[in-house]
């Protein structure tokens, strides 16, 4: 199961990568949604994945491949590797000097339990994530995103800036 999405941002690619190149910051663009556990060592990060209903799963993400500026890939496993998969960030430069960015999950080897959360929802769940997850990268790096990691998931979710300006 693949779940992608893609946006552009007006940001050159070795802008957009340096902030990439940083594991630690990756957690940052999913506010509540991804807890670090433990921080990259070099080798290997663990979060913990807060889904709907109160699941929650616990992640280790090594890094898999780098080719800078333009690709950045992480091997995700979970529940002691019984659900494997990867995590790809795509960068590829527009005409105007800006970016397209690409991310992508893929599920390679799922467990019974994820296998049934994928098919009962968590495959759109997973798809609005990403796309929240590039909202908050084109906050940060293009329009002066500041505050805590859970501000600009907010701040960034598709409508967001309309419903604050209804009011309550």
């Amino acid at each position: 199961m693949e779940v992608r999405a893609a946006r552009p941002i007006a940001a050159a690619p070795e802008a957009i990568f340096a902030f990439l190149a940083n594991p630690d910051r990756h957690w940052q663009l999913l506010g509540r949604r991804l807890e670090p556990l433990r921080a990259y060592d070099g080798e290997r990060s663990q979060v913990r994945l807060h889904g709907p209903l109160g699941i929650r799963r616990t992640l280790w993400i090594r890094l898999a491949a780098e080719r800078p500026p333009h690709e950045l890939v992480g091997r995700v496993e979970a529940g002691r590797g019984a659900t494997i998969g990867s995590v790809r960030w795509t960068v590829r430069p527009a005409t105007d000097g800006s970016s397209v960015v690409e991310l992508t999950a893929r599920t390679e080897l799922a467990a019974p339990l994820d296998r049934l959360l994928l098919a009962a929802g968590g495959a759109r769940w997973l798809r609005q994530s990403l796309e929240r997850a590039l909202a908050a990268l084109d906050l940060t790096l293009t329009r002066g995103g500041r505050g805590d990691s859970a501000c600009l998931a907010e701040q960034a979710q598709p409508g967001a800036r309309d419903r604050r300006a209804e009011g309550p």
